[in-house]
């Protein structure tokens, strides 16, 4: 049967027990050299990406991440990583040990935090309507102006919180991703709250999960 593989982390501390996986699967810890991969058994992995499987897969697959992170530094695989067996697994952490046991080295003790704006007066708007440059230009400058604003307001709150940030631009949202020092999690959840909302703005927060936006991109897995 087919292994699907949430994460890998160092093998120096005891591992975690009692994970469910996709599909109500127990998540298994197999050791491979000095890391750990966390895995779980998959019958039809084909059907991973059909629309009635994917959300509710997708689902259990960044809880079991978060149950992970919040008690070891992790990378996460991309959803969904399958290989054969646990040979195959063997070969897949040989292949790519140096670009995990450095990320894993650098974030040491490490979460990611996931910020998402998006705007109220944008929601209803559509983007496949046709507008004028000069409209253009000022949908984009506002656009710009507010983003600034709240990224201000973000690093002013959790400074000395947050290790790095990195942010996106996609379509009709705005996306931050905050690296944070596992001890530090309360802090930062009081430091956002500290900072109040924004008109307009819709901020939805994410996590914990595994540093994956802080890796470096090295030859990362397929």
């Amino acid at each position: 049967m087919a292994c699907l593989l949430y994460c890998v982390t160092p093998n120096h501390a005891e591992p975690i027990s009692g994970l469910t996986g996709i599909a109500d699967q127990p998540v298994g810890a197999h050791e491979a050299s000095d890391l750990r991969v966390y895995w779980s058994e998959i019958a039809n992995p084909e059907t991973l990406l059909e629309p009635p499987v994917r959300v509710p897969a997708e689902q259990k697959f960044r809880q079991v991440l978060k149950d992970v992170a919040i008690r070891a530094t992790a990378i996460s695989f991309p959803f969904p990583a399958v290989v054969s067996g646990a040979e195959a697994i063997d070969v897949l952490v040989a292949e790519h040990h140096s670009h995990y046991a450095s990320a894993l080295e650098r974030l040491a003790d490490t979460v990611e935090y996931q910020l998402t704006a998006t705007w109220a007066d944008e929601q209803s708007s559509d983007l496949a309507t046709p507008v004028s440059g000069r409209e253009y230009l000022k949908r984009r400058q506002e656009s710009e102006s507010r983003i600034a604003a709240i990224d201000s307001k973000l690093k002013t709150v959790t400074t000395g919180i947050v290790r790095d940030w990195r942010s996106r631009q996609d379509r009709r949202k705005h996306v931050w991703y905050a690296l944070v020092g596992r001890d530090d999690r309360e802090k930062f959840i009081a430091a956002l709250r500290s900072a109040g909302p924004s008109e307009g703005v819709r901020l939805r927060l994410g996590g914990p999960w595994p540093p994956t936006e802080f890796v470096d991109a090295g030859n990362p897995p397929e």
